[in-house]
């Protein structure tokens, strides 16, 4: 596929890579917005992009260091990068890099699928969720500032197993989520070990395709007892299990019309989701006209908009 002309998609900001990952002697190429890029470290220690084309490409302005990550816009930034106040505020959470994946499926389907709490039950019986506990209590969907991001809020769940820093036992666990960009996600989850406080879990997706992305995550945490091998196995885990899942959903763009797949009153977030990435006027990765052939298809793959990417 060729780069995308869709300026929605161009104008936004998008991780490209983990920064202590890109060195002078090792840049990285890759893929964004279906065109050929490649992220260098710069000699006085910040980054540089170009991209990569038959006459040589061209020198890529837009390109910041945040967070840990390298962030890059393909056309003029609409806005700036998304702001995370808990990085400036000088706590004892631990920073963990959780690596990058690749998923052949849409990133806006990985981003809903994030936020999906019906899942936890069947997907991760015995760390999220279990059988005895897979109904999804009401929760609130709120826009904020001004209508730019989205929120699901007071979402809460029984897990038997939270997260790496407890041990196996029901604990009823409640979350925020935040969809500040399309293909951005940011769990704010309450912290097992710092009562009252919370732990971030965050997505930041790369679109390498439309049917097609690399997963960028991040773990903000308070966790004193386990290494970071232990908690990294316990995200990989989980991962694995969703992305088994999201391989096979069909079709692999996000569809936002209300007639494609029928939603539950657990998808409030979900729906809420579509018809804000609808309105947005984005149209990489989007599904918005359905054929006949399309529907059929769907309606023979049972469950598919039923299991996500889990915290």
């Amino acid at each position: 596929m060729t780069r995308t002309t869709d300026p929605v998609a161009l104008n936004d900001w998008y991780v490209v890579g983990y920064a202590p990952d890109i060195t002078a002697d090792a840049p990285r190429r890759t893929r964004l917005l279906g065109q050929d890029i490649e992220v260098s470290r710069a000699p006085q220690g910040g980054f540089a992009c170009r991209e990569i084309g038959e006459d040589g490409g061209r020198t890529v302005p837009h390109v910041e260091e945040r967070y840990g990550f390298v962030w890059v816009c393909l056309g003029t930034p609409a806005q700036d990068i998304i702001a995370i106040p808990e990085f400036s505020e000088g706590s004892d959470r631990r920073f963990l890099h959780r690596g990058r994946i690749a998923v052949p499926i849409s990133g806006l389907r990985v981003i809903e699928n994030f936020f999906d709490l019906s899942h936890f039950s069947f997907v991760h019986t015995g760390t999220l969720g279990g059988y005895g506990n897979a109904e999804v209590a009401r929760y609130d969907v709120e826009f904020r500032e001004d209508g730019t991001e989205l929120w699901a809020v007071g979402c809460s769940f029984v897990q038997p197993k939270a997260s790496a820093a407890v041990a196996t036992q029901d604990t009823v666990v409640y979350y925020d989520y935040r969809i500040p960009r399309p293909f951005i996600s940011i769990i704010y989850k309450d912290s097992l070990v710092e009562r009252g406080r919370k732990d971030l879990i965050g997505l930041f997706i790369q679109p390498v395709e439309e049917t097609s992305c690399v997963v960028h995550s991040f773990a903000f945490i308070f966790d004193r007892t386990n290494t970071d091998t232990d908690i990294l196995h316990f995200y990989h885990e989980i991962f694995a299990q969703d992305r088994m899942i999201l391989i096979h959903q069909h079709p692999q763009a996000l569809p936002v019309s209300p007639l494609g797949e029928v939603p539950t009153i657990s998808d409030a977030s979900s729906v809420a989701y579509r018809r804000w990435v609808d309105q947005s006027g984005l149209e990489f990765s989007v599904l918005r006209n359905w054929t006949g052939d399309q529907m059929t298809r769907l309606g023979q793959v049972a469950g598919s908009g039923d299991a996500g990417v889990a915290a």
